[in-house]
């Protein structure tokens, strides 16, 4: 009897540590940008501004309108994630700029080749 209700214990204890380990680290069911800003109130609510999970919008303007502008939600990790990709893609960027545009350097299927010379 003693070993069948610890056995239930640990049982009872190994199904509730997964849902309690989801309970806060929930992804969330839709995208942040598709949320309302009602559920976003709610989601953010009891976190700090400063929280890796707290969902920040920002309003960018869309190309062609002097008006509508377009709003993308995120939270404080995913801004970070985007925000250090596109800071290393500009590093990329200015250190192949500073090896020279050499062709040697570049793909053979994407050299151009020399049209109207005389092979």
């Amino acid at each position: 009897m003693r070993r069948t209700s610890a056995f239930a214990v640990l049982m009872a204890l190994s199904i509730a540590s997964p849902a309690m380990a989801t309970e806060t680290d929930t992804p969330l069911a839709r995208s942040p940008s598709e949320m309302s800003g009602a559920e976003i109130d709610a989601y953010n609510q009891g976190r700090a501004a400063n929280d890796a999970d707290y969902i920040r919008c920002r309003r960018v303007e869309q190309v062609g309108s002097l008006v509508k502008k377009l709003r993308i939600c995120n939270t404080n990790a995913e801004w970070r994630r985007i925000t250090d990709k596109s800071n290393q893609d500009a590093r990329d960027s200015m250190a192949w700029i500073e090896r020279g545009f050499s062709s040697s350097q570049e793909p053979k299927d994407q050299i151009m080749p020399a049209t109207g010379r005389p092979q």
